[in-house]
C-alpha cells in the first residue's frame, strides 16, 4: 500500500500520547481558530467536553451528511463517480444512515455554501440540527487524471462531529495504476474508474467500525455575526455594538460584552442584541468578548469574537511633484505630475485634492474612497474646465484614514505662459564689446543662446548653454576693423516652462542706453527693428 496519509482512531480512546500521536500525524489537516475553518495544513487536537457535572455522555454516530468534494482534479465528473463510491461502502457497513443529496444541495443553497473543502464549525452544528446527522463527510479529490498510458487517483476525507465540529477521522490515499503491478508486468490497473473504486474501497474501509461523540457540553447556540462600528476609530470614543445569535436548541436571555475588563449589558432588539462599548484612549486593539446566559440561567463565554482597533495617528503620506513650473501652451509637457506613497500601514477611508489660488480660493476639486492613486496630473484647468490664469497655485492632498484621522500634504506649483522678459544693452570697453541681461522679473532660464552677425547676415559668434541660466554678461572682443556700428545679435532663451523667447537687434539700437526691448508688442515673441 502506498498511503500519503492514515490516521485512525476512536474518540474514547484518544488520551496520552494517543493525542500526542495524533497531532503529529494531522499535520495536514487545519482548523483555524478564529474563523473556524477546516482546510488540509494542520488541526487541533479532539479533547472531550465537560459539562457542570463532569465528562458527557458518548454517543454513538449513526448517520452521516455526504457533502460535495472540493474537485482538485482535471476531471469535472470525478465528485459524482467518487461520491457515489464513498455512499455505496458506507451503506455495506451497515452502520450509518446517509442524508439525502437533494436535503444537503437544499441546506448548502439557503447558507449560500458553494465552497466545502473549508467549512465553519457553526455550519457543521447546523446541518446537523437542519439534516438530523451525527457527523459529516467532507474531502477532496486531490487527483483524478490520465495521461497516456498513465493514471492516478487520490482522495482525502475526513468525518466531523455535528455535535462541536471536532474531527473524529481523517484519512488520505493516492494510487497509480503502477501501484498493484506484479511479475512480468500483470496487475497493472489501466482504468481510471477501477482505481478509483479501489482508493474509496481502502480509505472507507480503514474507518473504525464505531464513532463516538460527546454532546452536552456545547453551547444551544452560536454566533452568526458580531458587527462593531466603526471597528476603528479614535479614542476614547463609545461604539455600537450588534450580535445576532444562531439558534440550535435555544437562545440566550441576556448578553453581555466585556471589554477591556468592563461588562456591558445588550439590550434585545428583534432577532439582534444591541448596544454601546467604551474603548480606552491608548492606541491599541481591545478584543471583544461576550457572555450569553440560556433559559436555564447558564452562561455561555464567547471569547474575541471581535476586536476594537484605537488610532490616533494620522497617516503618513508623501507627495513628490515632477515639476515646480509649467505652462499650459506647451501641448507635450503642459502639465505637472504629483506621485504619492504612503509610509504608514493605514487603511485609507478617502482623499481629497484641492487646487488653491493665491487668495486661497479652490479652483479645482476631486475626491475618492479607498486607497491614494498613486499618480495625479494637474493640466491647469479650473473646475469648470477653463484654463487657469499665470499665477502661484497650491496642490493640496488630504487623507483621512479608517479611524478618521486627517492628513494634509501641499505643494507649491506655478502656471507661466508668458515668454521671458530679458532686458539687453550693450557696452563698448577696450575693444570688447559687453552684451549685458537684466531679467525684468525673477526667470528660470533653462536654455540660451546668443548669436552675432555682421552686416550682411554672416555669422561671427555664436554662445550657447543648454544646462544654466542666462549670465549677467557676455564678452566679444572686436579688433579695430570691426565697426560695431554694422553688427546685429540675435538672443533665444526657453524658460523652465518652456516658454521661448527670440530677440533680433542691431548692436547700435542697444548701445550704451541700457534699454529694455525685451518687451513684446501684441502676441509676437519677436520685435525687429532691422
Amino acid at each position: 500500500m502506498r498511503r500519503m496519509l492514515s490516521i485512525l482512531f476512536n474518540s474514547t480512546v484518544l488520551t496520552g500520547a494517543g493525542i500526542g500521536a495524533f497531532m503529529l500525524a494531522c499535520m495536514v489537516t487545519h482548523l483555524h481558530a478564529g474563523s473556524e475553518l477546516y482546510s488540509y495544513r494542520s488541526v487541533t487536537p479532539l479533547l472531550p467536553y465537560y459539562g457542570s457535572k463532569g465528562m458527557a455522555s458518548p454517543k454513538v454516530v449513526k448517520s452521516v451528511a455526504i457533502l460535495p468534494l472540493e474537485n482538485l482534479s482535471d476531471n469535472p465528473a470525478a465528485d459524482e463517480i467518487i461520491r457515489d463510491y464513498i455512499k455505496r461502502e458506507l451503506t455495506g457497513k451497515g452502520w450509518v444512515l446517509i442524508a439525502r443529496d437533494a436535503d444537503i444541495e437544499s441546506f448548502l443553497a439557503k447558507r449560500r455554501i458553494r465552497y466545502t473543502g473549508a467549512i465553519t464549525r457553526l455550519a457543521v452544528r447546523e446541518m446537523g440540527k437542519r439534516l438530523g446527522v451525527d457527523a459529516v463527510v467532507v474531502g477532496s479529490i486531490l487527483y483524478y487524471t490520465k495521461i497516456r498510458d498513465k493514471i492516478i487517483v487520490g482522495v482525502a476525507l475526513r468525518v466531523l462531529s455535528t455535535a462541536d465540529g471536532s474531527i473524529l477521522w481523517a484519512e488520505n490515499i493516492t494510487y497509480t495504476g503502477k501501484d498493484f503491478e506484479g511479475l512480468f508486468g500483470l496487475g497493472v490497473v489501466k482504468s481510471l474508474d477501477v482505481l478509483a473504486d479501489m482508493v474509496v474501497r481502502d480509505i472507507v474501509g480503514s474507518m473504525a467500525d464505531r464513532f463516538f461523540i460527546r454532546d452536552s457540553a456545547m453551547s444551544p447556540f452560536e454566533i452568526e455575526r458580531v458587527i462593531l462600528q466603526p471597528s476603528i476609530g479614535r479614542g476614547p470614543q463609545k461604539r455600537e455594538i450588534r450580535v445576532k445569535f444562531l439558534p440550535l436548541s435555544g437562545e440566550p436571555e441576556k448578553v453581555k460584552a466585556v471589554v477591556d475588563g468592563k461588562v456591558y449589558m445588550l439590550s434585545r432588539y428583534g432577532k439582534e442584541y444591541r448596544g454601546y462599548i467604551h474603548v480606552p484612549e491608548a492606541e491599541g486593539t481591545y478584543m471583544v468578548s461576550l457572555v450569553a446566559t440560556d433559559e436555564k440561567g447558564g452562561s455561555h463565554f464567547f471569547d474575541a469574537v471581535g476586536e476594537a482597533v484605537v488610532d490616533n495617528t494620522p497617516p503618513q503620506i508623501e507627495m513628490y511633484a515632477t515639476k515646480k513650473i509649467f505652462s499650459t501652451r506647451d501641448r507635450r509637457n503642459g502639465y505637472v505630475l504629483f506621485e504619492t506613497r504612503v509610509l504608514s500601514v493605514d487603511s485609507i477611508e478617502g482623499w481629497r485634492v484641492e487646487v488653491r489660488d493665491e487668495d486661497g480660493k479652490v479652483v479645482k476639486l476631486e475626491y475618492g474612497y479607498g486607497a491614494i492613486p498613486p499618480k495625479f496630473i494637474w493640466k491647469g484647468e479650473s473646475e469648470e474646465g477653463w484654463v487657469v490664469k499665470d499665477g502661484k497655485y497650491s496642490f493640496n492632498l488630504i487623507v483621512v484614514d479608517n479611524a478618521g484621522n486627517e492628513t494634509l500634504v501641499a505643494r507649491k506649483v506655478k502656471v507661466k505662459t508668458t515668454p521671458p522678459r530679458i532686458n539687453v544693452s550693450v557696452d563698448m570697453v577696450e575693444g570688447v564689446i559687453l552684451f549685458n541681461f537684466e531679467s525684468a522679473e525673477l526667470e528660470d532660464i533653462r536654455t540660451w543662446s546668443l548669436t552675432i552677425l555682421d552686416k550682411d547676415g554672416k555669422l561671427m559668434k555664436t554662445v550657447t548653454n543648454d544646462k544654466g541660466k542666462l549670465p549677467e554678461k557676455v564678452e566679444y572682443p572686436v579688433g579695430d576693423d570691426v565697426d560695431i556700428r554694422d553688427l546685429k545679435f540675435i538672443l533665444k532663451a526657453t524658460d523652465v516652462a518652456g516658454n521661448k523667447l527670440e530677440l533680433k537687434k542691431s548692436v547700435p539700437s542697444v548701445f550704451a542706453t541700457k534699454m529694455p526691448f525685451a518687451r513684446l508688442k501684441g502676441k509676437t515673441d519677436v520685435w525687429e527693428d532691422f
